[in-house]
């Protein structure tokens, strides 16, 4: 356990400091207005200082095991575990003496409904902005003062225990699926280099994105300009004789066909490419620009190509990233990459838990 004492003008800025110093789960133990020492102190404006603690490896250092042993005397090391355990790691103990407890309720009031209102402009799920809020009142009601700070820590942790994502695979045959217009042959060009130019590895590309004007073109536009294998296939039958002829391949990449959500029977003729494929990552492409009852459709209704992964495109054409945890949420797979622009191979990135949480909570610089 490390842990550190802080002073600072305000709360805002004793918080950023911790969280800066410490991290995200760092815990709050104690903050209190305080004078400096002597004369000079006496008339300076007071201070508030803020004690706070946080997990580290068994290899701490002495100083920090001499302050651990001196909080298990006062009985704090009890209440710190007892907070991270459930969700509580991130409360910051403040004691208000000025405010009546009507006049703190209120203002509990009023900070919720503002982060309830901002989860709903990022166009989060109903279900899943109703469990957050119930979450925080459940498990903090009456024990602290639910200021912005605290309520925004808290959010913060609550959607990194719901993002999901994933460390990239060498897996050897990836496969694109996903609706219409979403950016798949760009994702999968950019990749393609990816793995080409900066990985080493020798790439196959496959499409069976037959019913497209200009798809078969687009993809050899990328193949001519990488220098990439490209074998476009009419039926399922093709497709396996594609495979055989990559397979000196360390990564086969396979575009599919844009379909519309509501079109099942085409939908289901992508599938049957699909079915007889050797164990294989296979990609939903979701726009992040997708509305919450569109992505609904689209994770049942694709559903039947047996999708493990997500990859979220055009973040660059949105200010709102509900999405990404709707997704999640939905289908209860990981968010493996995000583009955010049309640059090849470079606008595309590793889906990262502390960027998804930054972007939904209006945090992300």
């Amino acid at each position: 356990m490390k842990i550190r004492r802080y002073f600072a003008p305000n709360m805002k800025e004793g918080m950023n400091r911790v969280r800066r110093e410490l991290g995200p789960e760092a815990v709050i133990i104690q903050s209190r207005w305080v004078r400096g020492k002597g004369l000079r102190g006496f008339f300076a404006p007071k201070q508030l200082e803020i004690t706070a603690a946080v997990e580290e490896n068994n290899s701490v250092v002495e100083s920090t095991q001499e302050n651990t042993e001196k909080f298990w005397a006062l009985n704090f090391e009890k209440k710190i575990y007892d907070e991270i355990s459930d969700l509580k790691s991130t409360v910051n103990k403040i004691f208000v003496q000025e405010s009546t407890p009507e006049e703190i309720k209120k203002s509990e009031r009023q900070e919720l409904e503002k982060w309830r209102t901002c989860l709903e402009e990022q166009e989060i799920l109903d279900e899943l902005v109703d469990e957050f809020m119930e979450e925080i009142c459940e498990n903090l009601s009456g024990e602290v003062k639910l200021t912005d700070e605290i309520i925004s820590l808290m959010l913060r942790k609550k959607l990194r225990k719901r993002i999901k994502t994933a460390p990239e695979k060498a897996a050897p045959i990836q496969v694109f699926i996903g609706p219409t217009g979403v950016g798949k042959t760009t994702t999968l060009a950019k990749l393609a280099a990816r793995y080409a130019l900066y990985q080493g590895e020798k790439v196959g590309i496959i499409t069976i994105d037959h019913y497209r004007i200009g798809a078969i073109e687009q993809l050899r536009t990328y193949s001519d300009i990488t220098g990439l294998p490209l074998e476009a296939v009419m039926s399922p039958k093709d497709l396996q004789r594609a495979l055989e002829r990559f397979s000196g391949c360390q990564r086969i990449l396979i575009d599919t066909a844009g379909r519309s959500t509501l079109q099942m029977s085409h939908i289901k003729e992508i599938a049957g490419y699909l079915k007889d494929l050797p164990p294989a990552e296979i990609f939903l492409v979701i726009s992040a620009t997708t509305k919450s009852k569109d992505l609904k459709l689209i994770t049942e209704n694709f559903s039947t190509m047996g999708y493990n992964r997500l990859i979220y495109t055009k973040l660059d054409e949105t200010n709102t990233f509900g999405a990404l945890l709707n997704g999640v949420y939905l289908t209860d797979n990981p968010i493996i990459y995000m583009t955010n622009g049309q640059g090849v191979p470079d606008d595309i990135s590793l889906a990262d838990v502390d960027k998804v949480s930054s972007l939904i909570l209006g945090e992300d610089e």
